[in-house]
């Protein structure tokens, strides 16, 4: 590039002082000036190729990556409204059967000995409280297990509401706002029934009882509903013809 810039100089002074070979001192710096042009032209275009070609590289880095960060949420979503579903069937379905009113004992007061040792061999009852069942007191032996029953269905119901509780609160963020939402409002709704029932059972209220029993019906079992088509709806589930 020196070499061209010196041999332009050049000409160009004899281009300036005239004489015999001005006119074809004036040739040749056309021709060098073209040259340099077309040099100082590719030059400039290839970097802006250069320029273009980062850009480009640049931009499906980030399109990329912002793609397979929407798959794997995408991913996530699909692992995590089924395993949601699941505990939220598990959940209610225990709800429902610790507030029915159509609550089933066995009929131990006829039970004979051998026949009420066989029943508590399988009962989730402790030693101490099977020992305090079969021994004669004032109260019923049917009175003494449906309290004790009640305790242990309450910590079964609470331990797969609290499941499911736990699990929603952790994945909460790949949850559509309409699905939080409604999986918010359908575990607020579980656990206030059976506070409701809870506290029925203590107070001796059955008032409290037939609400709770009501409520999962009237509004728990609707909003399942409700939530089951939203499930389908992000899983895109469409029924066969």
């Amino acid at each position: 590039m020196d070499s061209e810039q010196t041999i332009l100089t050049f000409i160009a002074k004899v281009i300036t002082y005239g004489g015999s070979g001005a006119a074809v001192a004036y040739g040749i710096f056309r021709i060098f000036a073209e040259k340099w042009l077309d040099n100082r032209f590719a030059e400039r275009l290839e970097a802006l190729r250069h320029s273009q070609s980062k850009e480009l590289e640049d931009v499906r880095y980030k399109i990329n990556a912002l793609f397979d960060r929407v798959t794997k949420i995408h991913e996530k979503e699909f692992e995590v409204l089924p395993e949601a579903w699941s505990r939220l069937t598990e959940a209610l379905a225990h709800v429902a059967a610790f507030v029915s009113q159509l609550q089933r004992y066995p009929d131990l007061e006829q039970m004979s000995q051998p026949q009420l040792e066989a029943f508590l061999s399988k009962s989730c009852l402790d030693k101490i409280e099977k020992e305090e069942l079969i021994a004669p007191t004032s109260t019923s032996r049917l009175d003494y297990y449906r309290e004790r029953m009640f305790w242990y269905q309450l910590s079964d119901v609470n331990k797969f509401c609290r499941e499911f509780h736990v699990y929603i609160q952790k994945n909460s963020i790949f949850l559509s706002e309409d699905l939080k939402e409604n999986f918010t409002k359908i575990d607020d709704l579980m656990w206030s029934c059976i506070i409701d029932r809870e506290i029925g059972h203590e107070a001796k209220d059955h008032k409290m009882w037939i609400s709770a029993s009501k409520r999962v019906r009237d509004e728990a079992e609707p909003l399942k509903k409700n939530i089951e088509a939203l499930v389908q709806q992000r899983l895109k589930y469409e029924k066969a013809e």
